[in-house]
């Protein structure tokens, strides 16, 4: 079959692998428009062929959430940015939609993983030549004009905001750090973090020495892109991330994880020492991470004191967005920050207890999905593993940063749910009702782990 013909026969799909790559390569501004267009084509294809789309459990619930949102405006100070934040995760919505409707074997989920390991390689490219480009110039090797733009859409970024009806503040840009196709560093360390476990799944589960260079190459790239960030949570969380991956893995795969451990180390933990003005010193050394460690306690501080005040804050929020938050900040407590730097403490802020308790059963449910596979076999284990790490790594980093602050952090969330109803919907598995249920799940996990069997070398057949 042509690819033509294969195109005509599932274009959703072939879009839905476009989208996923591009995404996290195209501007803020232009990502949501694309996926916009592409879930029309979607839902054409779905029409054609006589299907319904599915939510899913954990798509309905989401629902839930982003229907509280939506209500939240009502009482909300700043219901313009509310209700269209809103407005922003309905439309993000749309991939977990598409992802669990298309990709139902584990041949197109294995691509979907494949697309986001290119499209996190591309970025650590980049961000890798940022912070080389940015070094040579620090200590006059090149002039500033050879500096590779961080970030890479600056120019272009300037423009569109001074364009725009409302203000954008552009100067809060890193040229120290560097930020590959996103806005900053901390946005592109959020996506790194994500599919950096699964880079490492497809190295351990390809085949052939041409493809396990290429996935080690990726995972070196995506390595190398979150130490050029300088973001000292992604940098411990990434090398947690691999701990977890090869304590639980260690029986069947020990030797190409520690070959992975290797690279992983030299790129990420001299960015740690860098920080912390150790060795090469970034803007600020040592003294700007202290700084910066201190304000985030200054910040969960106040927004704790806040909600703890504020019975109306505490049952229902401000309303969505963050806009009320920063304003909180700056006429509460003096200081100018524009989001909790939490997402636990930033939703609790935005839709109060409520909100949070309903995100958090998303969340659960989405883990349960996981926990209910039968995951009796090495690649199937590793696929289950891989995205429960990434999803758990992603939650990590939100304890530190905001992981909600833009369309290309949003839509991870959406990405790794949609990912996790279609593995669910590919195998057998015990569903999860009730307490006896829950542990039965997790006795048979255990189980699954504790009885890995090493993979053998297959023998070459003369």
């Amino acid at each position: 079959m042509s690819f033509k013909e294969k195109y005509r026969s599932n274009p959703g799909g072939y879009w839905l692998l476009a989208t996923i790559f591009l995404f996290p390569i195209l501007p803020e501004y232009v990502s949501p428009f694309i996926l916009f267009i592409v879930f029309i084509v979607f839902k054409r294809q779905w029409t054609r062929e006589g299907k319904k789309a599915k939510v899913g459990t954990i798509g309905k619930l989401m629902m839930v959430f982003m229907a509280f949102s939506v209500l939240s405006t009502l009482w909300s100070d700043t219901k313009f940015t509310s209700f269209a934040t809103a407005m922003l995760w309905w439309g993000m919505f749309l991939i977990e939609v598409m992802i669990y409707n298309l990709a139902r074997t584990r041949k197109k989920i294995d691509r979907i993983l494949a697309t986001m390991t290119a499209a996190g390689s591309l970025n650590g490219i980049v961000a890798i030549l940022q912070i080389c480009s940015y070094t040579l110039y620090r200590y006059d090797y090149i002039e500033k004009s050879q500096v590779f733009v961080t970030p890479f859409y600056k120019p272009l970024d300037k423009l569109v905001y001074t364009w725009l009806p409302f203000d954008i503040d552009t100067t809060l840009w890193w040229d120290s750090r560097a930020s590959g196709f996103f806005s900053n560093p901390n946005l592109l360390a959020t996506y790194l973090l994500l599919v950096y476990p699964i880079s490492i799944y497809l190295f351990l589960n390809t085949n052939g020495k041409k493809h396990k260079a290429l996935y080690f190459l990726a995972n070196v790239l995506i390595s190398g892109g979150i130490s050029a960030t300088l973001t000292r949570a992604g940098c411990v969380i990434a090398i947690a991330g691999w701990l977890f991956m090869f304590v639980i893995l260690i029986k069947q795969h020990w030797k190409p994880l520690l070959q992975i451990f290797i690279p992983t180390v030299c790129v990420i933990v001299p960015s740690l020492l860098t920080r912390y003005g150790i060795i090469f010193k970034a803007r600020g050394g040592g003294e700007e991470a202290k700084k910066s460690s201190a304000a985030h306690f200054q910040i969960w501080g106040s927004l704790i004191d806040y909600i703890t005040s504020h019975v109306n804050t505490f049952i229902a929020g401000l309303g969505f967005g963050c806009e009320s938050t920063g304003l909180i900040l700056i006429n509460e407590y003096n200081l100018d920050k524009p989001h909790g730097h939490n997402f636990v403490i930033e939703t609790w802020m935005e839709v109060g207890i409520i909100g949070v308790i309903i995100l958090f059963v998303v969340l659960i449910f989405a883990f349960g999905k996981l926990l209910e596979i039968n995951a009796n076999n090495g690649k199937k284990f590793t696929l289950v593993f891989c995205v429960f790490t990434s999803m758990l790594l992603y939650l990590l980093f939100g304890l530190t940063d905001y992981i909600f602050n833009s369309p290309k952090q949003i839509i991870l969330l959406f990405i790794l749910l949609g990912l996790t109803q279609a593995i669910s919907a590919c195998y057998d598995k015990t569903v999860i009702y009730d307490a006896q249920s829950l542990k039965e799940a997790a006795e048979r996990e255990i189980e699954n782990v504790v009885h890995q069997k090493p993979i053998k070398k297959r023998k070459k057949v003369k």
